[in-house]
């Protein structure tokens, strides 16, 4: 199962990448730029990327490919966390470490459920590049998603890095 998770890992962050330096390539302004924005800035971009062609489309229709093959990422991501941590529990005898770990798999869910909330908020200002009093900014969902899969990471990395240095 976990070989699965990371190949459909990689190869999910694979195209959405290839995405994402289209976007950063032809207006300077990726998907992270927009999720982080304010109010102003957002409408900017998103009506930036709706006037900029890529092929027969526009810029726009990329940033919505790419957030609706974001949550595929994300229900990959969440499982990866859960599983990964998990077993890292299994193996980790330092209790106040194994909670952390435990604790993961709930901020795993938490993390998921704001990045689906964003993605929508993304989409419905997509679906109005013209109005930019109808942009729903994410910045506010972002930061705290991006602090807390920053501390699982951390968790995870300290528990694996501690286990091959001190072997009990």
């Amino acid at each position: 199962m976990k070989k699965v998770l990371v190949l459909v890992f990689i190869t999910t962050c694979a195209v959405m990448s290839y995405q994402g330096s289209i976007l950063q390539q032809l207006s300077g302004k990726g998907i992270i730029n927009l999720e982080l924005a304010g109010k102003s800035t957002g409408a900017e971009i998103i009506s930036l990327w709706n006037n900029t062609r890529y092929g027969d489309q526009t810029l726009l229709n990329v940033a919505e490919q790419n957030t609706h093959l974001d949550f595929l990422f994300i229900l990959v991501y969440v499982l990866l966390i859960m599983t990964l941590s998990n077993a890292q529990m299994q193996r980790e005898k330092t209790g106040w470490l194994n909670e952390l770990l435990r604790l993961n798999l709930f901020l795993a869910f938490v993390i998921g459920s704001l990045d689906v909330v964003e993605n929508i908020r993304l989409l419905h200002s997509f679906h109005h590049p013209a109005n930019p009093a109808e942009f729903w900014q994410t910045d506010f969902i972002a930061w705290p998603k991006f602090i807390i899969a920053g501390w699982v990471l951390l968790v995870y990395l300290f528990s694996v890095i501690k286990r091959y240095f001190v072997k009990t």
